[in-house]
């Protein structure tokens, strides 16, 4: 048996712009991209030459135990899309939010692919990609090197020039601000008219606090108040931009620095206010993350012991 883990790292939509309907069902987007140090831990262990199911745990979220859950959608896609038949089990410990707009399921799945890429010494990256995209549009993103503009569905990726950003994601907690993808961009498309954007495009220059842009705020903020709220309190605490994540409902701000972030963050999550949100004070990654060998945090203990 072997057993590989990695970090699932969240992102946001610094940049998105949704042109046309395609005729699959999707929308052409021009996206700008970047992972965070907010992530997930995902381990894999993989029973080679023993024939079984892809099972899948997520401890601290028993609802997203199953085959539904897009960790277990990846392993099953890159058995096909290789040829394997070997049993594989993948453990799932949640810190992003769930259905959040900050790509947490995607993370996870890019996470198990890339598992799967080093243990079955698999170097095809177009492959690994394909076998990513019939998961979710933003798997290929998560399994590319860091920060990029996403076109297409989200697939035809170009490395993007971000600087190290000061961010707090303030999420609510309350399920009836939840948010599915496929209702975002159905409420952006009404408050079109049938009118038809062109295609956008993707900017040369490094990113700016005043690039952020996010075409499904707006017909989000305004079926929930409640958000457009969260962006007025974080820029009463100092942010140089806010803008809502993805299709929802985190709404994050970008801050001049990281004490800034760290007030914000503070006064975002006072008791007094009687609000229901997490805040979480994060920063953008330059890389996504490496896959390493599992270790027990027990045997690094006991080595540790006898050492002293």
């Amino acid at each position: 048996m072997l057993r590989l883990a990695t970090l699932a790292p969240a992102k946001v939509n610094l940049v998105l712009r949704v042109g046309r309907l395609r005729a699959d069902g999707y929308h052409d987007i021009e996206s700008l991209l970047v992972p965070l140090d907010l992530a997930d831990r995902v381990e894999v262990r993989v029973f080679e030459g023993r024939p079984g199911p892809v099972t899948c745990r997520c401890p601290d979220r028993p609802d997203l135990d199953g085959p539904g859950n897009l960790a277990a959608r990846a392993a099953e896609a890159f058995r096909r899309r290789f040829g394997i038949a070997d049993r594989i089990e993948v453990r799932v410990r949640k810190r992003i939010p769930v259905t959040a707009g900050l790509g947490g399921g995607s993370s996870d799945a890019a996470a198990v692919l890339r598992c799967l890429a080093r243990a079955y010494r698999v170097r095809d990256a177009r492959a690994l990609g394909e076998a990513g995209l019939e998961v979710g549009s933003d798997v290929p993103f998560f399994l590319g090197p860091g920060a990029a503009w996403a076109r297409g569905r989200g697939e035809r990726l170009r490395p993007a020039r971000v600087p190290a950003l000061h961010v707090v994601l303030v999420h609510p907690r309350d399920p009836a601000l939840a948010i599915r993808v496929g209702d975002a961009y159905r409420w952006l498309d009404e408050s079109r008219s049938g009118r038809v954007p062109g295609t956008p495009r993707r900017r040369a220059r490094p990113f700016r606090a005043a690039d952020l842009a996010n075409d499904l705020e707006a017909p989000c903020f305004q079926r929930y108040p409640a958000l457009r709220a969260i962006r007025g309190r974080l820029e009463a605490h100092g942010a140089t931009g806010v803008i809502m994540s993805g299709s929802g409902p985190t709404v994050f701000g970008l801050f001049e620095s990281r004490s800034a972030a760290r007030a914000a963050m503070r006064a975002m999550t006072e008791r007094d206010r009687g609000e229901a949100v997490d805040a979480f004070l994060v920063r953008t990654l330059r890389r996504q993350p490496g896959v390493s060998s599992w270790k027990s945090p027990r045997s690094a203990s006991s080595r540790s012991t006898r050492r002293s």
